[in-house]
């Protein structure tokens, strides 16, 4: 049933994303040497207090779809100030459907930014969640920034690491559109199961 209402609520984001104003849309392409992968980040804020997001991702390898992987989380978030929120949300990603609540920090200054985020994620049981996102885009000319960005996603039942995500994108940007290199790394299951994909990533912000 989550699952359901996840992919329902994901169209209702890009619907939004595509005709309603003050909707932040951020689609990614990365085209891999394993698989093609698609990421969104769709986002509103309602006002200093709410605030709603989407993020979708899927992987697909060229030759099969043994390592396809898919991954859908609709949040909503209360901010207390402009560095502390509380989140809650639920999804669907492989194997099956999930809900989590956190509490996050963020800090913004004119090129860098940070965001930590921890909690508690169920699915089949409780487990600890933590992500990081740190991103750096240094000004290299009147046009043109650096683009650096760094996630990362732990999730573990304190005996073993349940789900790992790792991406780092290095580029350039020019105004919404950033073009580079990126590098995404996927655990599963304690490590029994990793995948690798080294790419070209393209992204813009709307």
């Amino acid at each position: 049933m989550l699952r359901i209402i996840s992919v329902s609520i994901t169209l209702l984001f890009s619907a939004l994303a595509s005709n309603a104003q003050g909707v932040g849309f951020s689609p990614e392409l990365l085209f891999g040497h394993r698989s093609l992968t698609y990421q969104h980040f769709v986002a509103h804020r309602f006002n200093d207090k709410w605030s709603i997001n989407n993020v979708s991702y899927f992987d697909t390898e060229y030759t099969n779809e043994t390592n396809d992987i898919y991954f859908i989380r609709n949040m909503v978030s209360f901010h207390f100030n402009k560095h502390i929120q509380v989140n809650a949300a639920i999804g669907a990603k492989n194997p099956g459907s999930f809900a989590t609540l956190t509490t996050q920090y963020k800090f913004s200054a004119s090129s860098f930014k940070l965001s930590y985020a921890i909690g508690s994620t169920y699915q089949n049981g409780f487990t600890l969640e933590q992500n990081l996102i740190l991103n750096y885009t240094p000004v290299l000319s009147k046009d043109i920034k650096a683009y650096l960005n760094l996630f990362v996603i732990v999730n573990t039942d304190f005996e073993i690491l349940n789900r790992g995500i790792q991406q780092f994108r290095i580029g350039i940007q020019k105004e919404n559109l950033i073009t580079g290199i990126a590098v995404n790394l996927d655990q599963f299951t304690g490590g029994v199961k990793t995948l690798q994909n080294y790419g070209l990533f393209i992204k813009c912000n709307f």
